[in-house]
């Protein structure tokens, strides 16, 4: 039974770590292939940005931009959607994918989805908490095996950092659906702004399912870190 047991567990890990990888790679696949169709609008990021936030966003939602490769996002706390030099320039599928996506969680954050805001609470709160779990297991750790007069002191903190291990985890579990909805926010902002048509639409969802395959991996990661064979994350 033992053997079974650890050859589901050997099994789960492979599979893990297959996809914690591969979702990466893919995304930027994904990405460089959709780069390269120019959309037929001939609109560049940038420009479908400031198009979104005056014309339905009421000027709301600011427009940064900054160097780097695939590093855009949105910032509730400054109400800004920060653009890569990659996407801001470009006039291509993906390009304006990747600013309907993140416009779909300004959608989120303006519309007061209880989920949006829960997330981004509990993603401080465990950036923070991150900090301490390895301190407290490795005390908990010492005090269990090194002076058992403690042990109740020593398994108390393996528990917190346990505990903590857990809700990072079930973190970064809420967020692939969230993703999921901002991918779907963002098509609909595509679609009613006529940003893309036909084939590009279809060219753009297959380029969010690659990104939300990455939380995905991501989520994975956070799971097999502890085996030290995956980079950390961002919550730990």
């Amino acid at each position: 039974m033992i053997y079974v047991i650890i050859g589901i567990l050997v099994v789960l890990l492979v599979v893990g770590l297959a996809v914690a990888t591969y979702s990466s790679s893919q995304l930027v696949e994904t990405f460089e292939k959709y780069n390269r169709v120019p959309c037929y609008k001939k609109t560049t990021g940038g420009q479908f940005a400031l198009e979104l936030t005056n014309n339905l966003f009421g000027g709301r939602i600011a427009v940064g931009r900054t160097k780097g490769y695939l590093n855009d996002g949105y910032s509730s706390k400054s109400k800004m959607v920060v653009l890569s030099e990659t996407t801001c320039d470009s006039s291509s599928v993906a390009a304006l994918t990747i600013v309907a996506h993140e416009f779909g969680h300004a959608s989120q954050d303006l519309s007061g989805l209880r989920k949006f805001k829960a997330n981004k609470f509990f993603s401080k709160l465990t950036k923070v908490l991150g900090y301490l779990m390895f301190p407290l297991a490795i005390v908990g750790l010492f005090l269990c095996l090194i002076m058992s007069e403690n042990l109740v002191i020593g398994f108390s903190l393996l528990g917190v950092a346990f505990a903590i291990l857990v809700l990072c985890i079930v973190v970064k579990l809420a967020l692939i659906p969230l993703e999921k909805d901002a991918s779907k926010r963002g098509i609909d902002l595509l679609i009613k702004t006529e940003a893309l048509y036909g084939e590009e639409l279809d060219m753009a969802k297959d380029l969010l399912k690659a990104a939300l395959l990455t939380y995905v991996g991501d989520f994975l990661r956070s799971i097999l870190w502890w085996t030290f064979l995956t980079k950390r994350t961002k919550y730990f």
